[in-house]
C-alpha cells in the first residue's frame, strides 16, 4: 500500500492545464491513509505563495529549500529536530566568504535564498562546478552543490537534500521505501528519485538532466506531463505493490 506521495512542485504538479490539476487533486484527496508531501527547491515562503495559487491537496508536510527545511500539518509547524540539525551543519558567512571572488557566479535573487541554502542563477559549465567543489574542499567547507534547470545552483549543507529529508519523514512515520512514491522533473529531484527501494515517477516533461533515470527499474516514466503524469505514475505503483 502506498502511504506517502512526495511531489516536486514547479514543472511536476504545477504548469499543466487546470482541469488536469483538479483531476489529480480529487484523486489524491480520495486516497485514505496516504499522506501528501510537497518537496521543492523553493523557499518556504515561496512555496506557500505557489500553493495558494493552485487548487491542490493540502500538504501534510512541506519540504522546502532543497530539503533543508521541513514544516508539518495545517499549522506548518517547523520540524524542530531537522532544523536543529541544520543549525549545526550550516555556516552561511563562511560559505559566502569563500565565494567572494567567483565572478562567474550569477545573480542572487532575494526570494530564492533560504535559512540554510544559497542560490545563484545563471548558466554554469562542468569546469566551473568542479572549481567550486575544489574551492570548498580547500576551505574545509562541507556543502553540496545542486545544479538544476540549467540555471539554478543551490548550495546546501553536506548530505542534505530532498532524499535525506524524505528519509527523516519515513523514520518519523515508520514507513519503508516501498510504501512511498516520489515524483519529479529536474536535477534537484535526483536524490529522492534514486532512493533505494523507492517508487519513482518522472513526468513526461522532465529535463534532459534526469532523462538517464528512465533506465532504472524503479523509475516509471509517465506518458503524460505535470500533474496528470504524477497521477499516471501513482496509479501504476498502486497497482504494482
Amino acid at each position: 500500500m502506498i502511504k506517502m506521495l512526495v511531489c516536486d512542485f514547479d514543472g511536476t504538479i504545477s504548469g499543466g492545464p487546470t482541469d488536469e490539476l483538479s483531476e489529480f487533486t480529487s484523486y489524491v484527496e480520495a486516497q485514505t491513509g496516504m499522506q501528501f508531501v510537497v518537496a521543492t527547491g523553493r523557499t518556504f515562503h515561496s512555496i506557500n505563495d505557489g500553493l495558494a495559487q493552485h487548487t491542490l491537496p493540502r500538504p501534510n508536510t512541506i519540504v522546502s529549500d532543497v530539503g533543508t527545511q521541513i514544516h508539518h500539518k495545517r499549522t506548518l509547524t517547523p520540524d524542530y529536530d531537522w532544523h536543529t540539525k541544520m543549525d549545526c551543519l550550516w555556516d552561511e558567512g563562511r560559505v559566502s566568504a569563500a565565494l567572494h571572488d567567483c565572478g562567474f557566479l550569477g545573480k542572487q535573487t532575494p526570494e530564492h535564498q533560504g535559512s540554510y541554502k544559497l542560490t545563484y542563477e545563471g548558466r554554469l559549465d562542468g569546469k566551473q562546478l568542479q572549481y567550486l567543489q575544489a574551492l570548498f574542499q580547500e576551505n574545509e567547507l562541507y556543502v553540496d552543490l545542486t545544479y538544476s534547470h540549467d540555471w539554478f545552483l543551490d548550495i546546501t549543507p553536506k548530505g542534505i537534500n530532498k532524499a535525506t529529508a524524505i528519509h527523516h519523514l519515513m523514520n518519523k512515520h515508520k514507513l519503508c521505501p516501498s510504501e512511498v512514491v516520489v515524483a519529479g522533473d529536474s536535477g534537484n529531484d535526483t536524490a529522492m528519485l534514486t532512493i533505494a527501494g523507492i517508487n519513482a515517477i518522472l513526468v513526461a516533461n522532465h529535463y534532459q538532466e534526469v532523462a538517464h533515470l528512465s533506465s532504472l527499474s524503479h523509475v516509471y516514466t509517465a506518458k503524460n506531463t505535470h500533474a496528470l503524469g504524477v497521477l499516471e505514475g501513482l496509479k501504476h505503483w498502486q497497482n504494482n505493490r
